[in-house]
């Protein structure tokens, strides 16, 4: 998998550990046809590699956790959309405190 830096709307939601602000490297349809044609050449590389799909162009929601086997109380699949109580909204979560001292 291709990443890149995270556009705005990736920012928010990959906003803590080692890949923060992070993001797949989305194409268009016409972007992949012409990674994959014989037109590309290596001077193509840069320009695809910086292409950035705009954060509207992107469709998000909440799901419950998809790392782990924990199942979801109710029972449905783990990609459907899943509300958690008190949830900051999307980019406005505090960063984890980390303990310094006992006392």
């Amino acid at each position: 998998m291709l990443t890149r830096t995270a556009n705005e709307l990736m920012a928010n939601i990959h906003n803590d550990g080692e890949f923060r602000h992070r993001m797949p490297l989305f194409l268009t349809p016409e972007l992949e046809e012409f990674w994959l044609s014989e037109h590309f050449s290596d001077s193509d590389m840069k320009a695809l590699f910086d292409f950035m799909l705009p954060s509207e162009a992107l469709d998000h929601r909440t799901v419950f956790s998809i790392r782990g086997t924990k199942p979801r109380p109710d029972g449905k699949p783990k990609f459907e959309f899943w509300r958690y109580e008190n949830s900051p909204p999307l980019g406005n979560d505090s960063p984890l405190q980390t303990q310094t001292s006992l006392f």
